[in-house]
């Protein structure tokens, strides 16, 4: 279902840019600022979530939070953001003497670097033709693909999983700029920052999706997605 809601939103993007009319070839200054402000504030959402995932369900008691961990067979610790259990090596790694989860760590090193590229956005005039918008909107929807593949893939080295997730909020930089700039209204780039929400949603969806199923295939007893999902 996620799948189908993000292929009909690249569809009306594509649709956006093709038929809506340019008003104007040059954004304005106030313009970027809006688009940068919003494009910015919902980066460093993503940061506090990359570091802490569910601090907004903080305010459920411990109680509850132990009451779950009992419904397990054998309780396991969480680190990177996983059970400590051998299926799940290939989605953490270790730097610093800490244990990082591979996607959290892809998507805020892309969440960094898109803060940067959108200060250098609002700070220059840099200009480019037409085709170039285009190319860079197909790369953005590309590399969402991509990652939506790797995602669901098995087996693949953390670091691999590491790189894919930090283009992931640059591909949404890379969208968002070009429908600006193609279309020269505001309104377009915040609405194409709503459909990059639904697009990342897509991308967490299927990584718990992915670890369901390799929880429920694993041997041991403990299954931490498993019962969480079915609670």
């Amino acid at each position: 279902m996620y799948l189908g809601f993000s292929l009909c939103a690249a569809l009306l993007i594509g649709a956006l840019v093709f038929t809506a009319p340019v008003i104007s070839s040059t954004i304005t200054f106030f313009d970027k600022i809006v688009i940068a402000s919003v494009f910015i504030v919902c980066c460093l959402v993503g940061i506090s979530f990359t570091i802490s995932p569910n601090w907004v369900r903080r305010y459920r008691s411990q109680k509850t939070i132990q009451e779950k961990n009992q419904t397990n067979k054998e309780n396991r610790l969480f680190r990177g953001h996983h059970p400590d259990c051998p299926v799940f090596q290939n989605h953490t790694l270790q730097w610093r003497n800490k244990t990082w989860c591979a996607g959290c760590l892809g998507l805020l090193i892309g969440l960094c670097a898109s803060i940067l590229f959108m200060i250098l956005y609002l700070f220059t005039n840099f200009t480019h033709p037409k085709m170039i918008a285009f190319l860079l909107i197909f790369l953005g929807l590309f590399i969402c693909m991509v990652v939506f593949l790797e995602v669901i893939s098995r087996n693949n080295p953390p670091l691999v999983h590491v790189f894919t997730n930090s283009l992931v909020i640059p591909s949404f930089f890379f969208i968002t700029v070009s429908v600006v700039d193609l279309t020269g209204k505001t309104v377009y780039g915040l609405f194409t920052i709503l459909l990059c929400f639904l697009w990342l949603d897509t991308r967490i969806q299927l990584s718990g999706w992915r670890h369901r199923t390799v929880c429920r295939q694993c041997p041991e007893s403990c299954k931490m997605y498993v019962v969480n999902a079915e609670r």
